[in-house]
């Protein structure tokens, strides 16, 4: 007579299915999440293909992506990340506005930090060309921060150990690893406000702060960042960024002519530039409007002053 399948064997079985089932599902849930990532990667080439276009025609880089359109790109659907559960535009909250530099090919332009649940970033890079990096953590008064959301008044605590305290409104823009493999991280003076950033940068990373009048770039520890809207004697709209380096070296460039400045410790830079009127607020302050240069002020000794 034919025996059936005991209870433990019938639990064993009943093990391995699901064991099975477990792994095929999260085969095919990276598969799918793989095939997101990639058409993100392939929405950033195409992306970066019309930004050397529009750099060859106009030797200037775009203020916003949809300078891009309908001239360079046609179709709206490659502003759209498949991974992004949202309608219409993903990328332009991530899009940096760079006079363009040879020497800042490793400078990303464009990021999308949503790929596998948050954990992988696609970038894009003044090279025009395209990575994935793991997201790396970013703290904001203790509590983990949102990449592309803004904040009121607290510090940061990146993974490298640097921390920034802020008096008014930052954004974070993306903290991630580089095609060097280093951390990357960029925060950002929201269009509009005034902003003050006290920042110690520590391990060998990258570091950015974006003002509507320059992009400051760490290669040193301690420097404060000071970023002030208002009105010339003309009642014209300026932004003024203020950087004073207290140890190390911070590269300074303003976002108008391209020049940049190695501001030393000790010292201070001051650059003023005409801007927008303040109607895009907490977004990634756009490259000012084209105009005359003598931008950045002469730098001073901050020490000696003291």
């Amino acid at each position: 007579m034919k025996k059936g399948f005991s209870l433990i064997e019938i639990l064993i079985l009943s093990f391995i299915a699901l064991s099975i089932l477990i792994l095929l599902i999260g085969v095919v849930s990276n598969s799918r999440e793989f095939g997101r990532t990639m058409g993100c990667v392939n929405n950033m080439k195409n992306i970066a293909q019309a930004i050397e276009n529009y750099q060859a025609d106009w030797n200037d880089t775009p203020i916003t992506l949809s300078s891009l359109m309908p001239m360079y790109i046609q179709n709206p659907n490659i502003f759209h990340c498949p991974s992004d559960r949202e309608k219409g535009d993903s990328y332009s909250k991530f899009y940096i506005g760079r006079y363009f530099a040879s020497d800042d090919a490793k400078k990303v332009f464009l990021i999308c930090p949503r790929h596998f649940g948050g954990k992988r970033t696609v970038a894009a890079y003044l090279s025009y060309s395209v990575d994935i990096g793991k997201n790396a953590k970013v703290l904001w008064s203790g509590i983990k921060a949102e990449f592309g959301k803004i904040y009121n008044d607290g510090k940061f605590n990146f993974e490298d150990g640097t921390e920034v305290n802020i008096t008014g409104k930052v954004g974070l823009l993306g903290s991630f690893t580089n095609q060097d493999g280093k951390i990357y991280s960029i925060i950002y003076s929201p269009e509009g406000e005034d902003t003050n950033y006290n920042i110690e940068h520590k391990g060998d990373s990258q570091f950015e702060v974006i003002t509507p009048a320059v992009i400051a770039g760490v290669e040193g520890t301690k420097f404060n960042v000071y970023n002030l809207w208002g009105k010339n004697s003309e009642n014209i709209q300026v932004a003024k960024t203020t950087i004073s380096v207290e140890e190390g070296i911070v590269s300074v460039r303003e976002r108008n002519q391209g020049r940049g400045e190695k501001v030393k410790s000790g010292e201070e830079v001051v650059v003023e530039t005409i801007t927008y009127e303040r109607e895009e607020k907490n977004k990634v302050p756009r490259k000012p409007p084209k105009q005359k240069p003598n931008i950045i002020k002469k730098k001073k000794n901050i020490s000696s002053e003291n």
